[in-house]
């Protein structure tokens, strides 16, 4: 394994244990901005976006951090790809790139948190992809 995989790992995890934690500790208002785009965008009614869905997502940053610290880097650089997958989905379909600081009406937008997942679903490919294991095909 070389050193950048366990850096960037490490970077990695840090950024998911940060996330994972705001979830069950902070404001995050971008899950019910989730649930009225929602409503308001598709005329879903979803409910349980905001807290059943930020929780789930918090234990998945979380789970995938732990993985990545202990050295379990595919299974942790895995989650972490499919949790980041999932952020820059929602951003492109329900939340938009640009997005509210809050969810106050008029609040100030900006593209940091897309920018962000994007930044970091780089980096959890590349550990997942530099810690898959190397398959040995016969030769002959």
């Amino acid at each position: 394994m070389t050193l950048a995989v366990r850096i960037v790992g490490y970077v990695l995890a840090a950024f998911m244990a940060f996330m994972g934690t705001q979830k069950f500790f902070g404001a995050v208002p971008i899950f019910q901005i989730i649930e009225d785009n929602l409503a308001a965008q598709w005329n879903v009614s979803a409910p349980w976006v905001e807290p059943w869905f930020k929780y789930f997502t918090g234990g998945l940053e979380l789970v995938s951090a732990l993985l990545l610290v202990i050295g379990r880097r595919f299974a942790g650089g895995a989650m972490a790809l499919l949790v980041l997958v999932g952020a820059v989905v929602a951003h492109l379909t329900v939340l938009g790139v640009s997005t509210p600081m809050s969810n106050a009406p008029g609040a100030e937008s900006s593209p940091v948190l897309f920018v962000m997942a994007l930044a970091f679903l780089a980096m959890a490919a590349f550990v997942t992809w530099m810690s898959r294991r190397a398959t040995v095909s016969p030769v002959g």
